[in-house]
């Protein structure tokens, strides 16, 4: 398990800083300026990172950007800020520790080692599972999973404390018999039934009951033997997955016709018109119309929408490239591998960190078409798509 902190050059001493703090928790760190390649973030890591002006103007800000929301989207992301600095569009409504106040740095580290325990103690999610995250996650083994794996390590401690007895007795029983055996007259059943009771009455107890007690003791032995036998070569049962369960990250999800549409609140006279035209044309499509919020289940909705989805339209304008939530939408798409169709309402061109995800996508400029021809212009671009 390793955090790693992410930072601006400039702000290396604050990292080291928080780095310390963490150590001493206990936690191992590595620090991330995005100029160094580092292996992707795991289940299992906690990414952190330093907002602050400088990131700004960072010449990796996009490489950390990427791994921020890689880190988003397992649920393992902690964002801190140092000053009055924005974080990146995508990130900038999510919930952030705020150590812009020197004064009070140390005791902001300490909040940040301890979210980071929580991070670390949590179920790791997966964008197949979690449709829920600020993510919330693979889940944790399912109760019964939990039963049985605290039964298995039951038995393996008690079994060999009940069979102990047993081997005791097998041992001196065996060794009763191997004397009897010994001399011009070897002994049979009543001298080991002789002897068993004789060992028995060195510690005080009648004959009868040392047999008895031998008797028990090494039928229990066996029993537990046979058990151990049959379990080492019968076949482990495969458990059905329970209902409501969400699929694996090997399973594929059913992909609908469906496109799932993107845009920012402040383009919906604009949007909407032309999304209700082309579904006359039997066309389907998914927008939310309920302005969630990254915190009231965002995820879970937006997650499945676009795992299920056939593509992905983005409907670009200057506040749709302003919109965290359209930043993190169009990632999700570029995570499940999907079709991206870029729609343009107004003459505007991409920032870099959009730019990056439209490469090589063919664009629709639709404000060059006139109001009342956008919805048919709409559905020819889409064509087969």
């Amino acid at each position: 398990m390793t955090v790693f902190i992410a930072h601006a050059p400039a702000d290396r001493p604050h990292a080291e800083a928080l780095e310390r703090a963490i150590e001493r928790r206990g936690q191992f760190t590595e620090l991330d300026d995005g100029q160094t390649a580092l292996r992707p973030v795991q289940q299992g890591d906690v990414f952190v990172l330093l907002v602050s002006q400088a990131l700004t103007f960072a010449t990796a800000r996009l490489r950390l950007e990427q791994r921020a929301l890689d880190a988003w989207a397992e649920g393992r992301l902690i964002v801190v800020k140092l000053d009055n600095g924005f974080a990146p569009v995508g990130l900038r409504d999510l919930p952030a520790i705020d150590a812009s106040f020197e004064a009070q740095r140390e005791f902001k580290w300490g909040e940040v080692a301890d979210e980071i325990r929580q991070k670390l103690g949590a179920p790791s999610p997966s964008p197949q599972a979690a449709e829920a995250p600020d993510r919330a996650a693979t889940s944790a083994p399912p109760p019964s999973r939990q039963r049985s794996r605290s039964h298995g390590i039951a038995a393996a401690v008690l079994l060999p404390l009940l069979a102990f007895p047993g081997v005791m007795a097998i041992a001196a029983a065996v060794s009763i018999w191997l004397a009897n055996r010994i001399g011009p007259t070897p002994g049979g059943w009543p001298e080991l039934r002789a002897g068993i009771g004789a060992f028995g009455g060195r510690f005080g107890l009648p004959p009868i009951a040392t047999e008895a007690l031998f008797a028990i003791s090494i039928l229990l032995t066996l029993a537990i033997v046979a058990f151990g036998v049959l379990r080492l070569f019968s076949k482990p049962r495969r458990s059905a997955r329970p209902p409501n369960t969400a699929p694996s990250a090997a399973e594929p999800v059913k992909q609908s016709e469906t496109m799932f549409v993107s845009y920012a609140r402040a383009n919906e006279g604009a949007v909407l018109p032309v999304i209700e035209a082309a579904q006359q044309t039997g066309r389907k499509f998914w927008l939310d119309q309920q302005g969630l919020k990254a915190g009231e289940g965002w995820a879970g909705e937006i997650v499945r929408a676009i795992r299920g989805a056939k593509s992905v339209t983005v409907m670009c304008s200057q506040a749709a490239f302003e919109s965290d939530h359209v930043k993190r939408e169009i990632y999700l798409a570029d995570r499940y591998k999907k079709k991206l169709v870029p729609v343009y309402l107004e003459a505007v061109e991409p920032p870099e960190d959009f730019e990056y995800f439209f490469a090589g996508v063919q664009r629709l400029n639709l404000f060059e078409t006139p109001e009342a021809e956008r919805p048919q212009a709409f559905v020819s671009a889409l064509g087969s798509i």
